[in-house]
């Protein structure tokens, strides 16, 4: 997770965590960058039960709160939040695992860089200050006129102006 509901729910109180996950995903494949710190990798992981995952080492560098992604195991691969670490033991907040050992499964922090978290935030608050403003052109009203910025396809990405998202330009990967 990218920035927490709590946090997001400061900036405008309507966002959901939906919200949240489609910004993480976005972010994720317009850079091609998985923000994976391989330095806190676990090998070999089992899923004890539908919300627990059962790792061979002592675990250091995660703690309560930390998005981990799991890979290559057969059903369960994606990204989870910690939510309580018990020996071995790493309890996860979201959707229910299927339970087994595919014996590849690996699991690593995912960490992501303080300015692609204050990107995420002003895209909140432009959602927030644009959402009733969308689609007008130009409005005249006695004296007084209205006339907003144009985001035709080329400047547009993801249905914000491009350079909302140019924070994003450094941490791009190559894809093969």
């Amino acid at each position: 997770m990218i920035i927490s509901l709590t946090d997001a729910n400061k900036l405008d109180p309507n966002i959901t965590q939906e919200d949240l996950d489609s910004f993480e995903t976005s972010v994720r494949e317009l850079t091609n960058n998985n923000f994976q710190n391989t330095f806190v990798r676990y090998k070999n992981v089992e899923f004890v039960n539908e919300n627990t995952i059962l790792v061979k080492d002592e675990i250091r560098g995660l703690r309560v709160g930390d998005t981990v992604e799991v890979n290559y195991s057969h059903y369960n691969d994606g990204l989870y939040v910690i939510d309580q670490i018990d020996g071995k033991q790493i309890t996860v907040q979201e959707t229910p695992f299927f339970v087994g050992n595919s014996g590849r499964a690996m699991l690593t922090k995912v960490e992501y860089p303080a300015d692609i978290k204050r990107g995420i935030k002003k895209l909140i608050e432009y959602d927030k200050a644009m959402a009733g403003k969308l689609g007008i052109k130009s409005e005249t009203i006695a004296r007084m006129s209205i006339t907003y910025y144009d985001v035709n396809a080329a400047e547009n990405t993801d249905g914000y102006p491009s350079s909302l998202l140019s924070f994003l330009r450094k941490y791009e990967k190559m894809r093969w």
